[in-house]
């Protein structure tokens, strides 16, 4: 009975190691796909990264076509200030001239 007594024992014993062996493995594999997951998670957003910044590329490239445009549109207005002065004085000088005899 002794013997029996001291086998229930041992085994229990033994059951207690392999539990805090298994319960060790558990906490590792948890970790590795936590890892696993992180690494997953860094790529993905790498890639969403990667896409915003072409996006600002293509909307930094957008803008600055728009900018040569709006500077264009104002050269424009400026010549046509300059030419519409030039127009009034050119037929100005004649009517004063006109209206003085």
């Amino acid at each position: 009975m002794q013997e029996n007594k001291n086998f229930n024992e041992l085994l229990i014993e033994i059951l207690k190691q392999i539990h805090v062996r298994l319960d060790r493995l558990d906490a590792k594999i948890d970790t590795k796909a936590d890892k696993e997951d992180v690494n997953a998670l860094k790529v993905s957003l790498e890639k969403d990264i990667n896409d915003v910044k072409a996006d600002f590329s293509i909307v930094k490239d957008d803008i600055n076509s728009l900018a040569h445009r709006l500077d264009r549109i104002e050269a424009g207005i400026s010549t046509l200030r300059w030419v519409i002065g030039a127009q009034v004085a050119i037929i100005g000088v004649p009517l004063a001239i006109f209206k003085a005899f």
